[in-house]
């Protein structure tokens, strides 16, 4: 079955003709984006879409790009406006993170929708927060460029994503790392207790392994998800971990590779992946029951993009878009399913602005009532 999901991306701004100074700092525009936000979960909750993410952005003072310190909060927030829709991030920086911290705050995310938590993990790339917050390892972001500090923050990640694994796995673990130790040597832990109804110490109180409470309530974990990287050394990495990755591009001679390079190392971990598994593919939606309203929609999408995204430090490219009207929209899908073999895809969705508030959820409303049902039920 195709399925659909959306990675939310609220801004402070309204409108992208209405920038706001310091719009990130306003409790009342936060507050707006908090109440768009819940339209648009409890929409795409009613309309089927499988889930939603969001990324791990600290420090955006300006209200753009997306406002979302707290994807696993905000996630809750979410599943709290919800009944059936899945909660995840794309992604948890992990190379600057604690990583048992994520894996027991992720478990308690799974444990507080029953099973609703969706897990995605990222390296970053904004040193502004990035390198703040990875400067006790020490850890900074990462531009993909093969350099020593590149190698080093792939290194973290894998590390970082064997540790949380243990901890969603194992009742009690142990692990001797490049970056991380757990416990820690030499930690002492005399709970007589433990001794008795737990697990990790000997005789002497020497903690000997350590463990999160509770443990995931999806077995064995959460479903895994990691964005597009630069390096394939990334993608195959994830690939052998078994991991979905968000693949924006709207290159499909660069999806049709990343399929196969994802294949080839699921084969080599013993997994035979089906066709188009491994990929969720997407973009951008401007969306309209004309084409000349989808046309102007998706030229001020194209031009916030520009604005918001294209610029130093992050240079990223235009993503996939899905312009036009709902008919156009459903071919496009429709080809790259076919073609591609690519059975879920992802809508990066984008409010207040560019459009405002009003346009962006009625953009979401027709894709919901005219796209969606065009593709559900429909075997992939």
């Amino acid at each position: 079955m195709i399925k659909f999901y959306l990675m939310f991306n609220p801004f402070s701004w309204e409108r992208m003709d209405k920038p706001i100074k310091l719009g990130g700092r306003r409790t009342d525009r936060y507050q707006h984006m908090l109440e768009q936000l819940a339209a648009h979960a409890e929409l795409a909750d009613r309309a089927g879409f499988e889930g939603v993410f969001f990324s791990e952005q600290h420090g955006n003072i300006e209200g753009i790009p997306e406002v979302t310190a707290n994807p696993v909060l905000l996630d809750l927030f979410v599943a709290s406006r919800t009944e059936r829709l899945k909660v995840g991030q794309l992604g948890m920086t992990l190379p600057v993170s604690n990583p048992l911290l994520v894996a027991d705050q992720i478990a308690q995310l799974d444990q507080l929708t029953g099973g609703r938590a969706l897990a995605g993990f990222s390296r970053g790339n904004t040193p502004r927060w990035a390198d703040q917050y990875g400067q006790h390892i020490p850890m900074r972001a990462t531009r993909s460029d093969k350099s020593e500090a590149d190698e080093r923050n792939l290194r973290a990640l894998q590390e970082c994503w064997q540790i949380i694994k243990l901890a969603w796995t194992q009742d009690v673990f142990s692990f001797d790392g490049e970056f991380w130790k757990f416990p820690v040597p030499g930690t002492k832990w005399p709970y007589p207790h433990t001794k008795t109804w737990g697990a990790g110490v000997d005789e002497d109180d020497n903690l000997l392994g350590v463990s999160i409470a509770p443990g995931p309530y999806q077995t064995p974990h959460p479903r895994v998800f990691a964005p597009m990287s630069g390096r394939s050394a990334t993608v195959r990495f994830w690939a052998r971990e078994g991991a979905t990755i968000m693949c924006l591009t709207p290159r499909e001679d660069l999806v049709k590779g990343m399929l196969e390079v994802y294949a080839d190392e699921a084969h080599q971990a013993g997994r035979t992946p089906r066709r188009g598994e491994g990929i969720i593919a997407g973009g951008t939606l401007s969306i309209a029951a004309d084409e000349a309203t989808a046309r102007k929609r998706a030229d001020l999408m194209s031009e916030w993009d520009s604005l918001v995204y294209s610029v130093a430090p992050y240079h990223l490219p235009h993503p996939m878009a899905f312009n036009g009207t709902p008919a156009q929209i459903v071919d496009q899908i429709g080809r790259i399913h076919s073609e591609l073999g690519v059975d879920e895809f992802i809508l990066t969705d984008y409010f207040p602005a560019p459009h405002g508030s009003e346009v962006s959820l009625e953009m979401l409303q027709l894709f919901a009532e005219e796209v969606l049902p065009a593709f559900q039920g429909k075997e992939s």
